[in-house]
């Protein structure tokens, strides 16, 4: 069992305690891209409609603030190792040809397997709305059953299913991250395959975690601008991973099981 969510927190309030304004410019610089990506797509909604604004913000989000997002979580974990950069360094995956790339693999990788489950879970969803849409029966020239005017709530109560078990599947893989920013050699099929061994006895603390912030996600929202609260949940977030590693190798160590059955973790 992983340190509770109040142990977490504290590390991450000490781990910030000389250095809040540091990742507070830090988070600016990933916050700014997102705001940026937003106006030039409000402002190519207005030229070009709502695909060309799509694109726009698509292609931002993407291949500008998700890069910057992984700076982000690398600069603050080297916090948490002792070592302060510039906070310009949140660029440092746009500082090499080869980290961008290796950068992009692991978005691209998430993003596809997010889409493909999204896809797949939302089967159910489409078959309902085909069942109930007009036009169906307007094709086949029958008259349109009465009891489909029931099957709206079933089609929102799919689409809620849907996302969270989608959450749930993607849950397994949310230490990727931490891992790829953590260990600049590590590749992306290493670090997700790891994420889902580590993740099996630890996703259940990283939901009580998440549920803590709910508070501070709200107060972001309406009283405290997220500038504040983002560099203090991101904190948080790898000092929860980093007590996951902890406790995974740990485990290892202290099993009697052959060694090829498990690999360490190190940084």
């Amino acid at each position: 069992m992983l340190s509770g969510s109040l142990a977490v927190k504290s590390t991450a309030k000490v781990a910030l305690k000389n250095n809040w304004t540091n990742v507070i410019i830090g988070s600016c610089i990933f916050m700014f891209s997102v705001l940026i990506c937003n106006i030039t797509a409000s402002i190519i909604n207005i030229a070009l409609g709502q695909i060309g604004s799509f694109i726009i913000l698509f292609a931002g989000t993407v291949f500008l603030s998700m890069p910057l997002f992984l700076g982000l979580l690398r600069y603050i974990w080297r916090i948490l190792l002792g070592v302060c950069d510039n906070p310009v360094s949140v660029f440092y995956y746009f500082s090499q040809k080869c980290l961008y790339k290796k950068a992009m693999v692991l978005i691209f990788v998430l993003g596809i397997r997010a889409l493909l489950w999204y896809a797949v879970l939302n089967i159910p969803s489409l078959v309902v709305k085909i069942v109930s849409s007009e036009v169906v029966y307007e094709l086949l020239n029958v008259p349109m059953p009465i009891w489909t005017a029931n099957l709206n709530n079933t089609v929102v109560f799919l689409n809620s299913l849907s996302a969270v078990l989608l959450c749930l599947i993607m849950l397994k893989l949310y230490l990727s991250p931490m891992l790829f920013v953590a260990d600049d050699n590590i590749e992306v099929a290493e670090a997700i395959h790891m994420s889902t061994v580590i993740s099996k006895k630890t996703a259940i603390d990283y939901i009580y975690l998440i549920f803590s912030f709910l508070g501070w996600i709200v107060i972001s929202l309406f009283i405290i601008p997220l500038i504040f609260t983002l560099p203090y949940i991101l904190t948080s977030y790898l000092v929860h991973s980093r007590f996951a590693v902890a406790d995974y190798n740990n485990h290892i160590e202290n099993s009697h099981k052959n060694d090829f059955s498990y690999d360490n973790v190190e940084f």
